[in-house]
């Protein structure tokens, strides 16, 4: 873990206690600071989890529109042979824009079939 996020981490941890303290003990300087703090801590762990959750759901996406893919060229190759694969591959590589977010792109019958390849 890096040494912003782990202090990012601690301070979301430690600053409800030093707000609650300051309202304990009526405290306005704890308070006025702990509260606005832990706020902004509470939203830059929102926002880190969240990157995490879209990195991983991206991976996860382009690692099963691989998988179809080259399911697809390797049954295309089994059929109708190596030849009408490469084919395939070839229409298929000018039609295509490989991104790593979402996936979608990797979908043989949007991007070859339709091409008469």
């Amino acid at each position: 873990m890096s040494p912003l996020a782990l202090l990012v981490l601690l301070m979301a941890l430690a600053l409800p206690v030093v707000w609650a303290f300051g309202e304990a003990t009526d405290n306005p300087v704890l308070r006025r600071i702990a509260g606005p703090l832990f706020v902004i801590a509470i939203c830059a762990v929102s926002v880190a989890a969240t990157a995490i959750h879209v990195g991983f759901d991206s991976s996860i996406r382009y690692t099963g529109a691989v998988d179809e893919f080259v399911d697809e060229l390797l049954a295309t190759a089994d059929a109708d042979g190596p030849d009408a694969a490469v084919d395939k591959l070839r229409s298929f590589d000018r039609v295509s824009m490989q991104t790593y977010e979402g996936g979608a792109i990797l979908r043989w019958e949007e991007h070859v079939d339709d091409g008469g390849g």
